[in-house]
């Protein structure tokens, strides 16, 4: 009877409550385990979606940058003194009958409101005449290139539309191309300060610089404000030009996805693109998104003979 009773003898309470406490701690590290492995996931998403979207857009801008001061008249020169070059910073690169074309759609500092504090996104105009060889070829904004045109490309930031903001998160920017042209006999450069295909969404900032070289073939890169400061309406003799040979693109992308309970790990507001430094606007929100600064330089191949 004695050797039955022991047998039928189920936990003490002692034992049951040992293995509850051992049951629920391995419960809660492989809790631990997953919540880390989806913050770690997210991240890695947020960073891959967010390089994704800058390379791809970019890799656009550089393509069509290239394009800058192709068949056009300027002697493969690019500055703020000769019709026709690449970079247009005033109304002296465009022909005379272009004379009252608005000094904003110019290549500038400083001039587009953006996600910063205390300074404002650049803005980047280029010219160039398209070699049309058959067709399926089409303007940045997807519309069709036609021969015998000198078509003018304009990058700038904007904050995206309503239907695109995400109410109770951050304003989001965006970075468009707006595509016009004109002809020799054009007394406006038709479509241009229209509405601006988007190429990157989710731009907190854009900058530039250009590399220039003086006539004593120093190199040093410039803003565009820098530049025109080099080259006022005094300058006129060609030994005192400098010339640009390429030009620097930045950009502070954010992710379009926050990262949560990851947020308190990202403490980082200023950043540098294109050389200058830029902070975000305070807001209890920056935290939640990932931001990366990422710089391009694009050779103006159609100079290089000249720069």
């Amino acid at each position: 009877m004695t050797n039955s009773k022991r047998l039928q003898q189920g936990f003490t309470l002692i034992e049951l409550m040992i293995a509850l406490v051992l049951g629920l701690l391995i419960a809660a590290a492989a809790l631990a385990l997953f919540l880390n492995a989806q913050k770690s996931m997210n991240f890695q998403s947020g960073m891959s979606s967010l390089q994704q979207n800058a390379n791809f857009g970019l890799a656009q801008i550089a393509h069509e940058l290239r394009h800058a001061n192709l068949n056009t008249p300027s002697g493969q020169k690019i500055n703020n003194k000769d019709i026709g070059s690449g970079v247009i910073f005033s109304a002296s690169n465009l022909p005379t009958s272009l004379a009252g074309t608005d000094p904003n759609l110019f290549t500038k500092s400083s001039l587009w409101d953006d996600a910063t504090e205390g300074s404002k996104s650049d803005q980047l105009t280029i010219q160039f005449v398209p070699d049309v060889r058959g067709a399926d070829q089409f303007d940045c904004e997807g519309i069709a290139i036609v021969a015998g045109r000198t078509y003018v490309y304009r990058y700038y930031l904007d904050k995206l539309p309503a239907g695109q903001q995400i109410a109770g998160t951050l304003d989001r920017y965006g970075l468009y191309c707006d595509a016009g042209y004109y002809t020799s006999d054009s007394t406006e450069i038709t479509g241009l300060d229209a509405n601006g295909q988007l190429i990157l969404q989710n731009v907190d900032a854009f900058k530039i610089r250009f590399l220039i070289k003086n006539a004593a073939k120093q190199l040093r890169y410039v803003t565009p404000t820098q530049y025109l400061a080099l080259m006022p309406d005094t300058v006129s003799d060609t030994a005192d030009y400098h010339y640009i040979g390429s030009v620097e693109i930045g950009v502070l992308i954010a992710s379009a996805e926050s990262i949560g309970s990851d947020a308190k790990l990202n403490t980082q507001s200023t950043y540098t693109i294109a050389g200058q430094d830029v902070t975000l606007k305070a807001n209890n929100k920056n935290s939640q998104y990932l931001r990366q600064p990422i710089t391009q330089v694009v050779g103006f191949r159609n100079t290089l003979g000249a720069f």
